[in-house]
Formats: structure tokens, C-alpha cells, sequence
């Protein structure tokens, strides 16, 4: 299974192969606005840190590095973990090419890959699955290539990717976890006797040793948070939408996946690696996961698939190009119906008219300049002796994050919010007991403040229901200061 092709060709296919979503997404780069997450992420680039309640550091530290080059430039922040992400294609390439692939299973896979929805997207969002993408594809291609070449010094580099990985989004312990039962279920499992996984595992944990003592120092509020994100994803995501929307996000990938973990399963070298396919997809199923959390770990499958494809010699003259003609098929069919989701190919307007934010994250992206500007007026409502002695509360971290980001340019003070990671951002002393509350509502107002008063309604100007809309903009006063009810009101590590 040694492979054939020149490396300078596999590595040319795949670099041609990753520009195409980056080059899809940049004529709509920053169409509808900020996302909710965009938002935090950017605030996090500004508050450095070991680790966050809800993802590890390395997305912050990128950010930091963007803004210092662009400034806090959507654009930049988008193309540069769409660049991260669309690398991926690269190490399916030469996974196709290392399991004894041909240039047309490398371009098959790769072409696969770069057109599925999921990838279409990348440019769409800066986000750590972009991140996460990337370490996923690398580690199972070093992996491949350290076990069954063998190449012991690789097991280095494979301890490197995969705690970057794991610095980048904690998903990819399922990977890790997936590799370590395939090759314990099989005849391979004599790889745990050389020294070059668990250099690979002790490096891997050397790299997020930093984020666990910043977890041990919180009170592990990471923990917490997966707890509250469980059951919201359990909620949104039940197992025949988990099916549908995984087989979307890849499209006729997700046959070539299947294709390929059968064609694995038949190799003993490459045994292990259909199990832990099988093993991801099964684990996050039974997680109740998002139904892209498994598809990097897919990677490896498709490439497999796509060369089973090529070696493929039916008796019957003409069927591989059927089967082949009609992936292709499937694939545009599923892209042209799945583009204007994952893709804002639409206007603002366009895409409000027909529906597609109920089907999209989009509906994040609309209302932020409105509730800024909405929170300046209720602020200047207050009398300026008033406002020397008063803060902004505000109840969600997308909220804090549009306020951080347009305020300023409205006069606006700095943001409060005890939500995730918001709730470390704040000064030592908070003595304020007159507050400006954003979204919370009326309940724990009543809870909270002695008196409180409806200043607006939040609203945006395409009148498209959010998870602000309707919700309230309020002057609250306290009996003490917030100081004194902040741990037990206001910070929480709840999704």
C-alpha cells in the first residue's frame, strides 16, 4: 500500500481542492452582519486567557493575532479559519494517496469533500469547528501514516496536531478515544507496545496541561456548561434529525464514507480505522450531538471510499461510471439545495422573504446595530450623575459581545454580563446599584431589582424573530450593590 503518486502532485490537488469554499464564500463575506458567536469570540481575543468556560483558547489567541494584523475586521476573521478549515482537504487528499489511491481518488476525494455543504460554509463563520476540522483530518492522516508505514517519528507530530486540537475544540477527544478502541479491537493492537503513541499521548496532554490548570483554578466550569449543552443539543438535535442533517452536511460524501468504512473493515491494516468511523458517528449519536461534531473524523472514510471507487472492476461494463455519474448527481442536487443555508447567497431581504433563517444560523446575524442603539438611548435616559454611578447588565454572551463591539461608538461604557466567560470580564469592585438590564426578563427582574422600569422593546429593523426580538431594555435598581449578588444571580455557566 505504498503510495505511487508524487507527493508534489497529491499536495497540488489538495491546495486547489481547499480553495474552492474560501473562493465560494469571499463575494458574501460578512453579508448579514456578526454572528452572536463572532461577537464573544472577538470579545475573547480581548481577554486572553488559559482557557474559556465553553471552548479552549487557541480560537482567542488566533483572533488576537487577526485583529492585530486587520483590525476587528469580519472579513479577516471569517477568511482565516475558512483557510484553517479548507486545509482539511489537503490531508483527505493524502490520506487517499497513503491507502494506495491514484490521482483521480485523490481528486475524487478531495472534490467530494470541498463541495459538501459542510465545507461550502467555512467561509461563512469564524468559528473553532473550522479549527477543529483541520486537527481532525491532520491527526487521522498522521496517525494512518505512522501505524501502518510504519514511520515512528510521526507519532511526535501526531501528539502535536492533536493537542493543538484539543486546544482548539474538545471534540477531537472522540477521535483520539474512536483510534485507541480500533486499534485495541484488532490484531493491530500491537502499536500500544512501541514507544510512539504514548509519546504521542504525553505530548498531546503537555499541550493542554495549561488549559486544565485554568479549568482547576475556575472550578472546572467546563464541566458544567457540557452538562447545559448536552441538554439543549439532546433537545435540538433527536437521532432521525441527527441521520438527516449528517448526511446533509456531507451529501454524497456521507455514500462515500460508507463505501470507504466497508473497504477499511475488509483491510487489516486499515481495520482500525473503520472502527473508530463507526465508533465517532455511533458515540456522538448516543451523546445526542450536533450532527456535524462527527464529520471530521469522516475524513479518512471518504478518502477510503473514493479509492475504493477507482479500484472498483465491476463485471459489468459502464457501472462504475453510473455509480460515479450519479454521485455526482446526488452532490449537486444536495449543494444547490443546501447553498442558500449554508451560503448567504441570498440579500438581507432575500433571505428573510424566503424563510431560510429558520433553517440557518442567519437569524444570529440580524439586529445587533438596532439593540446597540437602542441601549444608548436607554443609557442616555439616565440623568449623567445617574450614569456615573450605573452599569450595563446584560443577560447573554451575544448580547455583551454586539454591545462591546458597536457601543463604544455610541458612547456606550463597557458591558457587564455574568453569562460563560463574560462573567470572569469585569472590574474587581461592582458597586453600582443603578443598572441599564439588556434582555433579561420580567421574573428575574422581579427577582432581582427593588424597582425596574421598561425603557424598550427590543427590535430589529427586519422585524425577523430572534432570540432578542421581543425581549426587554430596562432600568433596574438594586437594594446593595451588584457586587454583592454577583456569583449567586448574575454569573452562571449555563448555555
Amino acid at each position: 500500500m505504498r503510495p505511487e503518486t508524487p507527493l508534489r502532485a497529491t499536495l497540488a490537488v489538495g491546495v486547489v481542492a481547499a480553495a474552492v469554499p474560501v473562493l465560494v464564500g469571499l463575494p458574501f463575506l460578512g453579508r448579514y452582519g456578526w454572528d452572536r458567536d463572532e461577537l464573544y469570540f472577538l470579545a475573547a481575543s480581548h481577554h486572553l486567557a488559559l482557557g474559556y468556560v465553553d471552548f479552549p483558547p487557541l480560537l482567542a489567541l488566533l483572533g488576537r493575532a487577526v485583529v492585530w494584523a486587520f483590525g476587528p475586521s469580519l472579513d479577516a476573521l471569517r477568511v482565516s479559519t475558512a483557510v484553517i478549515g479548507a486545509s482539511s482537504a489537503v490531508f483527505v487528499a493524502l490520506c487517499a494517496r497513503e491507502v494506495g489511491g491514484g490521482l483521480r481518488a485523490q481528486a475524487g476525494a478531495a472534490a467530494a469533500w470541498v463541495t459538501a455543504p459542510l465545507l461550502l460554509g467555512a467561509a461563512s463563520i469564524f468559528h473553532p469547528t473550522w479549527l477543529d476540522l483541520a486537527a481532525q483530518t491532520a491527526t487521522l492522516y498522521l496517525v494512518l501514516v505512522a501505524a501502518i508505514r510504519p514511520a515512528p517519528r510521526v507519532w511526535i507530530a501526531v501528539g502535536v496536531v492533536a493537542g493543538l486540537g484539543l486546544e482548539a475544540k474538545y471534540t477531537i477527544v472522540v477521535l483520539l478515544a474512536a483510534l485507541v478502541a480500533g486499534f485495541a479491537a484488532t490484531r493491530r493492537r500491537e502499536v500500544f507496545r512501541r514507544q510512539g503513541p504514548w509519546l504521542a499521548a504525553a505530548l498531546a496532554l503537555l499541550l493542554l496541561v495549561p488549559n486544565i490548570a485554568w479549568q482547576v483554578a475556575h472550578g472546572c466550569p467546563s464541566a458544567e456548561f457540557s452538562s447545559s449543552q448536552r441538554a439543549k443539543t439532546a433537545d435540538d438535535t433527536p437521532p432521525l434529525t441527527y441521520l438527516a442533517q449528517a448526511f446533509a452536511f456531507l451529501a454524497a460524501g456521507s455514500v462515500v464514507a460508507v463505501i470507504g468504512t466497508v473497504w477499511m473493515w475488509r483491510r487489516a491494516v486499515l481495520r482500525p480505522f473503520a472502527i473508530a468511523s463507526v465508533v465517532v458517528f455511533v458515540g456522538f449519536a448516543l451523546e445526542r450531538g450536533r450532527a456535524y461534531y462527527p464529520l471530521p473524523a469522516m475524513a479518512l472514510a471518504v478518502a477510503a471510499g473514493a479509492v475504493a471507487l477507482e479500484w472498483w472492476r465491476p463485471a459489468r461494463r459502464g457501472a462504475r461510471p453510473a455509480v460515479v455519474g450519479a454521485l455526482v448527481v446526488l452532490q449537486l442536487a444536495l449543494v444547490a439545495a443546501a447553498a442558500p443555508i449554508v451560503v448567504p447567497v441570498r440579500t438581507t431581504a432575500g433571505m428573510i422573504q424566503s424563510g431560510v433563517w429558520e433553517d440557518s444560523f442567519y437569524k444570529d446575524e440580524i439586529g445587533w446595530p438596532e439593540l446597540t442603539a437602542q441601549t444608548a438611548r436607554a443609557w442616555r435616559s439616565l440623568t449623567p450623575a445617574a450614569r456615573r454611578h450605573a452599569a450595563i447588565l446584560v443577560r447573554n454572551y451575544g448580547e455583551a459581545g454586539a454591545l462591546a463591539h458597536f457601543g463604544p461608538a455610541l458612547g456606550l461604557p463597557p458591558p457587564l454580563s455574568g453569562h460563560l466567560s463574560w462573567q470572569y470580564w469585569r472590574p474587581s469592585a461592582l458597586p453600582e446599584r443603578t443598572l441599564v438590564t439588556v434582555g433579561y426578563d420580567a421574573a428575574t427582574l422581579r427577582d432581582m431589582c427593588t424597582t425596574f422600569h421598561r425603557v424598550a422593546t427590543i427590535e430589529n429593523r427586519w422585524r425577523l424573530g430572534n432570540e432578542e426580538r421581543g425581549r426587554t431594555i430596562d432600568v433596574c435598581h438594586l437594594a446593595g450593590p451588584l457586587g454583592a449578588i454577583w456569583e449567586s444571580r448574575i454569573a452562571t455557566n449555563d448555555l
